[in-house]
């Protein structure tokens, strides 16, 4: 039989057992978490690319000389904004045009005599109408010659070439004293309200970019954005980019203060879908795939999901999800599935 001193030590070891499995219980494992409730989001899927400001070639003027000459003064410099109207260089006529302008005034006021003679004769009928119709064609000739002579400059001495628009002096081809000869280009002008800003894409983007896709443009280096669209995408590699060139066209004031030679960011909206959305905290991945907690009963269930579109920090995902269910955020890295949980206050989203 067991003395009073073994059945009061047996009591104490059962209590004590108790007491240690109550305390086991209550202190099961369980992590502190912040959820969202899973929703469907309209989710675009972009394509960031980059790009630099140009001017717009079919905007480009070449300006030229009619005539030989010499380059007597530059009044504007390379990357120089002009103004409609302003001066660019001051040109001298070469004097082998000077002189074929005078004498084509010479030939003008010689047909001019020969013709009144020749209707002096042919009214006491010693011209025929043959003669008559000769000289007024001489006529006619000396002052075609003499207007293309005037139209080329031959003119006058010296002559200041001006800008036909606003424009970007992007190439500047000749220095004071360089003589010139007829169709030499002089300088190159880009109109200020209409550039062109060349995106790279990567060859295997390229079928996923159409004319008409919105694209929303930011200077690298601080500006406001720009909202455009894609006017064009090429199907030859820039040889100097070693990219497919989708080129973007912006036109007016905002055309204006955009400098050519500046670098933008674009990014292009390729297409929008409506879909599961958790945010991107929410997604875990390990050697069996990406995954979500949710929570049911307190405890977190790990769901296999495939991933999305991902925009402003949200991501869409397929699995066995509803809409509603609640996906843990943040915690999520310390569970397992099954684990007991407490969930704390969601974030402000």
């Amino acid at each position: 039989m067991m003395s009073h001193r073994d059945r009061l030590l047996s009591l104490l070891l059962l209590l004590a057992s108790g007491f240690a499995h109550a305390a086991g219980s209550a202190s099961a494992p369980s992590v502190l978490v912040q959820v969202t409730a899973l929703q469907q989001r309209m989710l675009d899927e972009t394509l960031t690319v980059y790009g630099k400001v140009e001017p717009d070639p079919e905007r480009l003027h070449a300006l030229t000389t009619l005539s030989a000459g010499e380059v007597r003064r530059l009044y504007v410099g390379l990357g120089q904004r002009v103004a409609a109207g302003e001066a660019l260089l001051e040109l001298s006529t070469a004097p082998q045009a000077h002189l074929a302008y005078r004498q084509a005034l010479g030939r003008l006021a010689s047909a001019r005599t020969q013709l009144a003679q020749s209707e002096d004769l042919f009214k006491e009928q010693l011209a025929t109408r043959a003669d008559l119709a000769n000289a007024r064609q001489a006529l006619h000739n000396a002052q075609a010659e003499l207007a293309a002579l005037q139209a080329q400059g031959a003119g006058s001495s010296v002559r200041v070439l001006r800008a036909a628009e606003a424009a970007v002096v992007t190439q500047l081809d000749v220095a004071p004293g360089a003589l010139v000869q007829p169709g030499q280009p002089l300088l190159l002008l880009g109109a200020q309200d209409h550039v062109w800003v060349r995106l790279g894409l990567e060859p295997e983007d390229a079928a996923r970019v159409t004319a008409g896709m919105p694209v929303q443009l930011n200077p690298v280096f601080g500006g406001g954005a720009i909202a455009a669209r894609i006017a064009q995408v090429h199907a030859v590699i820039n040889p100097a980019t070693h990219l497919l060139d989708a080129v973007v066209r912006i036109e007016g004031h905002t055309a204006s203060v955009l400098i050519p030679g500046s670098w933008m960011h674009g990014v292009i909206r390729l297409r929008a879908q409506r879909m599961l959305a958790v945010p991107r905290s929410a997604v875990l991945g390990d050697a069996h795939g990406d995954y979500v907690f949710v929570i049911e009963h307190e405890h977190a269930r790990r769901v296999t999901v495939h991933t999305g579109i991902e925009q402003d920090g949200w991501i869409g995902v397929q699995g066995a999800l509803q809409v509603g269910q609640r996906v843990v955020t943040a915690g999520n890295y310390e569970l397992h599935d099954g684990m007991a949980v407490r969930v704390g206050t969601e974030p402000a989203r």
